[in-house]
């Protein structure tokens, strides 16, 4: 990884980085699914943020939010996945992708999956090249043509 990039877990975020991550929310979902500060706070205390970070720059230039199914405890959820807009195509939510999955095995699961719009091409492309694969389509998952494919990794094996 390059030596300039980190990750970070924060555990509480103060207001500023409450702002700045509903920012950041919208910048990458806008009003299809973006999570307010409700959410943002949710996922932080019962589930994990984690911040892919490179030096100098004051945002996060991915982050994923993760969470644990209640119904299979060793299947991890990944809520949100994203890479700032004037960072794509860098190869960046690749890397943070494979911290998350170093993360969720030493964490003991056996499983992670995500949902994913099925016309977000980039991202069926990364999550299909980092083992992912189609388990199913939710029709209106989000509501009335909001369909999404649900998308799983077996990390057993791996």
């Amino acid at each position: 990884m390059n030596p300039n990039l980190y990750i970070e877990v924060p555990e509480c975020l103060s207001p500023e980085q409450l702002k700045m991550m509903c920012e950041l929310e919208i910048d990458a979902f806008g009003s299809d699914g973006s999570v307010d500060e409700y959410g943002i706070i949710a996922i932080v205390r019962n589930g994990r943020l984690i911040w892919l970070r490179e030096e100098g720059d004051n945002r996060p230039v991915a982050v994923c939010e993760l969470m644990r199914d209640y119904k299979q405890c060793d299947l991890a959820y990944i809520f949100g996945f994203y890479v700032r807009s004037d960072k794509q195509g860098r190869g960046y939510g690749r890397i943070l992708m494979n911290h998350v999955f170093d993360l969720v095995r030493q964490d003991q699961f056996s499983e992670i999956s995500l949902t994913v719009k099925p016309s977000n091409v980039a991202a069926v492309k990364l999550y299909e090249r980092m083992g992912f694969r189609v388990a199913e389509i939710r029709k209106d998952e989000y509501g009335v043509g909001s369909d999404r494919y649900y998308m799983v990794k077996s990390l057993v094996g791996d």
